[in-house]
């Protein structure tokens, strides 16, 4: 009995651990964030909301809101052209199939730091220097972003009963009712997740928006950076843990109202 347990005491003790490496980190930011003193010390020197009265202050909030209209724009974008480009690559066969689906999910195998570079080399060579701020910053969230939504509107689409949509057209229901009725309700959480993972990875992005932004059009990562070239201080810790907060907070709307969990837990779902 003993000897059949190790194994799972051993994957406790890693789940622990690895739940221990995520966390710590966050816990000891926001505590920083609450010192009485300008130094980041753990355990806090002091209590204080003197820092979480400067992360609200325009200089953070202005940027912070920048990167969320950035993210959501993007992700929306990202949701509208994988979707189609999903179905396409699913449903259908045709000459440069592959060739296609590698330039929609190439940018998840590049370096961000390659695509931004290529970008800023592409744009200026093109004379589309004008566009930088948020035309171009919105430009390269969308192609960073699509895979995701290509990945798991495709992951969705495949997971269907393959017979369905035949039933429901030999039964007389026309393609777009098909479309509309049995197809899109059934791969939404597929869709909606690739929004939210769209939004995430746009609103944590820092290679891509260092090459692409321009003074008063700067993510709220950019600000981070641009602070750090000074020092880490308390104000840093705050506004950290109030990026931490946007991404759940929207994970917990999109998945209270479209259900995303049916998607990332499929099989407990349909268990």
């Amino acid at each position: 009995m003993r000897t059949r347990n190790i194994p799972w005491a051993m994957l406790r003790g890693t789940v622990v651990l690895l739940y221990l490496f995520i966390l710590v980190p966050i816990v000891i930011t926001v505590s920083v964030s609450f010192n009485a003193v300008n130094q980041s010390k753990f355990p806090p020197l002091g209590f204080s909301l003197r820092w979480w009265a400067d992360a609200m202050s325009a200089r953070w909030l202005q940027p912070l809101a920048f990167s969320i209209e950035l993210g959501l724009v993007a992700a929306v974008l990202s949701m509208l052209l994988g979707m189609p480009l999903a179905f396409a690559l699913v449903r259908h066969r045709f000459p440069g199939r592959d060739a296609l689906t590698t330039l929609a999910l190439g940018p998840l195998a590049l370096p961000a730091l390659v695509t931004g570079i290529g970008l800023l080399q592409f744009i200026h060579a093109a004379g589309l220097g004008f566009l930088f701020g948020f035309p171009t910053l919105l430009i390269g969230h969308v192609l960073i972003c699509l895979p995701f939504s290509v990945r798991t509107t495709a992951i969705s689409l495949r997971a269907m009963p393959p017979n369905l949509e035949l039933a429901a057209l030999s039964l007389g229901a026309t393609p777009s009712t098909v479309l509309r009725e049995i197809t899109l309700p059934l791969v939404k959480s597929g869709v909606f997740a690739g929004g939210v993972f769209a939004f995430i990875h746009s609103f944590t992005d820092y290679s891509i928006s260092l090459f692409l932004s321009r003074p008063g059009t700067q993510p709220i990562t950019i600000t981070i950076l641009s602070f750090l070239e000074y020092g880490f201080a308390p104000t840093l810790a705050a506004v950290a843990a109030l990026t931490l907060v946007v991404p759940l907070v929207l994970i917990a709307i999109v998945q209270r109202v479209f259900r995303i969990g049916d998607f990332l837990y499929a099989e407990n779902a349909r268990g």
